[in-house]
């Protein structure tokens, strides 16, 4: 099957499975805590029927930490929480005072599993196997285009805030697909570490919850994380030069 169509089929998947999860629990009256979301492991399946049934696709998941260096747990902690950072000051500073929100210390064990449940479910998906296909038969910038737009169009519950929210989002998605290919894409996408950087990401937005729907935060919100990506490219080229 051509690539593209590849690429189409995993995505009908990850939406499938997404709302049937998503359905099953409305239905079934099933609660989990706030941050424990279910439908987040609707990516995962699909690249794990992905794998299993063509035999292009057919690649281990890195999920060993063996020989990952100090360094690089360094920049999947510290380049999104930097970029998280600047936005929590910007909105501060540029739209106006955003209130922030922390857990109790009791719920926090919970909630960072949470967290790191569903970011897994979900970097299965995006990193462990779309990134991955896309740049071996493409290129990293193609690859981290599209997957940073289709893991933004994923999150359908943006559409209720309007068209320019998700432009905004799409902003966001695309420059963190960016820096997660410029820390990861030498580990290929190590599951563990993208899960990790995601869990980041989530820990920051629980903090600035109440901004959250709100275009404006968005806005600074995805111009952020694209500085920082245009930021690491010029780097990139710099060095090479």
């Amino acid at each position: 099957m051509n690539l593209w169509l590849r690429i189409g089929l995993y995505y009908i998947m990850a939406l499938f499975f997404t709302i049937l999860i998503a359905g099953v629990q409305q239905e079934s009256g099933f609660t989990t805590p706030e941050t424990v979301i279910l439908p987040q492991l609707g990516p995962g399946i699909a690249a794990a029927l992905m794998l299993i049934f063509f035999k292009k696709d057919r690649f281990p998941l890195q999920f060993s930490l063996s020989g990952v260096s100090f360094r690089r747990y360094f920049l999947v902690i510290l380049l999104p929480s930097a970029a998280l950072f600047a936005i929590f000051w910007a909105y501060n500073l540029l739209v106006e005072p955003l209130p922030a929100r922390f857990p109790l210390f009791s719920e926090i064990p919970l909630i960072l599993a949470g967290m790191f449940l569903g970011a897994f479910g979900e970097e299965i998906g995006w990193r462990g196997y779309l990134q991955r296909v896309l740049e071996d038969r493409k290129s990293r910038m193609i690859a981290v285009l599209v997957v940073g737009a289709l893991w933004g169009l994923w999150h359908v519950g943006n559409f209720q805030n309007g068209v320019l929210y998700v432009a905004y989002f799409l902003l966001f998605s695309t420059g963190a697909s960016g820096i997660m290919a410029y820390v990861l894409g030498s580990l290929r996408y190590n599951v563990i570490l993208a899960a990790l950087f995601h869990v980041v990401l989530n820990c920051g937005y629980f903090v600035m919850k109440a901004a959250l729907p709100d275009a404006r935060f968005m806005l600074v919100n995805g111009c952020v994380w694209m500085l920082v990506w245009g930021a690491i490219l010029a780097a990139e080229r710099r060095f090479e030069q």
